[in-house]
């Protein structure tokens, strides 16, 4: 069981224990020893890296640690100045059916049997079928869709694997339940932070292995007009791409992609209305594939498999009527990861869903403005973080009859 230990040195050099954190089948434990002691569990999360330094780092907020220093080993630890995780941590199939399994415990339910069902990342699923009355799971079942056939492994109550094979499966929750014998069934479906994607391993013809995974991440803005076709059907041309890839890679602190890996950061040339976004992101994916293949790395993917993106397809933009209308505006960015082991891989997904300190932002702001216009109000944002900005915008604007 992989385990974490954390300490407080005070001022005279004594050492108490503090925090254990440790990944178990059901989740990730947490346990406080300080003022009574405190427990719980969390759902572990593809960038389980990132998630165990956000508990380090808040419990060493609340004592008030001057700094936190990381020591990787046991008898010959060595200081570190990066959190180091042992392979254990990075079972990506270990950590998606801890998580399926927190989601079935994380519901009371009167069915007989309840299933938790986790999409993990955008290819990867994981199920556990519990009756109500135990602690261990009657079966689990583990997906990963990232190949033409995908591989679906089942496990017993021993956690013994009883089956695998590749299967055509389009819908994993029927699947489950079609190995469950029993009617008086409850689902839990969850999604293991969806904006953070799991890497794809990727082996190249000489044997060298990479993890591989694009984030894309949303500018959104604004253009009013007196012309409801031009609200309609109007792109903003974004100038100076180069500038605002290279600003943007250095205010994450992000190495440049090349032969040991690195992050390239493409950005759509043009700020598009809702409906036009699945097509500005199909492009941004063609060209990450692209990118790719000049380093012999075969990779593939479908970014219009996501939720949003696909109700976007067919979405048609409503307008009022006024003397002045109100269109968005929505630039998708790449960023394409390459990376030659999991904790690298980790660190740049951290830099970018954390985005800039408050002085960078106060920079790319500045840089929005001359490559697309002062209307851009939110940057480096999840698409669903975009919508629920828009949503809140427009329905002010209703609310003033504007």
């Amino acid at each position: 069981m992989p385990r974490i230990k954390c300490s407080l040195i005070d001022g005279s050099g004594s050492e108490k224990d503090i925090l254990t954190i440790s990944l178990q089948d059901n989740g990730i434990h947490v346990y406080k020893s300080l003022d009574g002691g405190d427990h719980y569990i969390l759902p572990p999360i593809p960038q389980i890296g990132a998630l165990i330094r956000e508990v380090i780092e808040e419990v060493a907020e609340e004592l008030n640690a001057e700094a936190v220093v990381v020591r990787y080993g046991d008898e010959e630890s060595q200081d570190l100045n990066n959190l180091v995780l042992s392979d254990a941590w990075y079972d990506i199939e270990r950590l998606a059916l801890a998580a399926s399994k927190h989601a079935a415990i994380s519901e009371d339910f009167e069915a007989r049997i309840v299933i938790g069902i986790v999409r993990f990342s955008s290819f990867i699923y994981a199920a556990t079928v519990m009756r109500k009355e135990d602690t261990f799971p009657l079966l689990q079942v583990y997906m990963d869709s990232s190949g033409d056939l995908p591989t679906v492994r089942v496990y017993n109550e021993l956690g013994q694997l009883v089956e695998e094979r590749r299967e055509k499966i389009t819908d994993f929750e029927s699947y489950v339940k079609s190995l469950v014998g029993s009617e008086d069934v409850a689902v839990v479906y969850r999604e293991a932070s969806a904006n953070l994607p799991s890497p794809r391993e990727v082996t190249t013809a000489d044997g060298s292995k990479y993890y591989v995974a694009v984030i894309y991440r949303y500018f959104l803005g604004f253009l009013p007009s007196t012309s409801l076709n031009e609200v309609r059907k109007k792109r903003v041309n974004v100038k100076g791409r180069s500038e605002l890839s290279r600003a943007l890679r250095a205010l994450l602190y992000l190495e440049k992609l090349g032969e040991g890996g690195g992050v390239e950061v493409l950005i759509g040339s043009r700020a598009v209305p809702l409906n036009e976004l699945p097509k500005e992101v199909l492009r941004l994916s063609q060209k990450a594939e692209g990118s790719l293949r000049k380093f012999s790395i075969s990779f593939e993917s479908d970014p219009l498999e996501e939720p949003i993106l696909k109700e976007l397809t067919g979405y048609t933009p409503e307008y009022g009527s006024g003397d002045v209308y109100l269109g968005v505006r929505v630039l998708p960015v790449a960023f394409l990861i390459v990376a030659e082991n999991e904790e690298e891989f980790s660190q740049y997904v951290r830099r970018i869903m954390e985005g800039p300190t408050s002085d960078g932002y106060e920079m790319l702001d500045e840089i929005i403005k001359k490559s697309l216009s002062n209307y851009f109000i939110g940057y480096m944002m999840s698409l669903e973080e975009a919508l629920i900005i828009y949503t809140d915008i427009s329905t002010e604007l209703m609310n003033d009859g504007k």
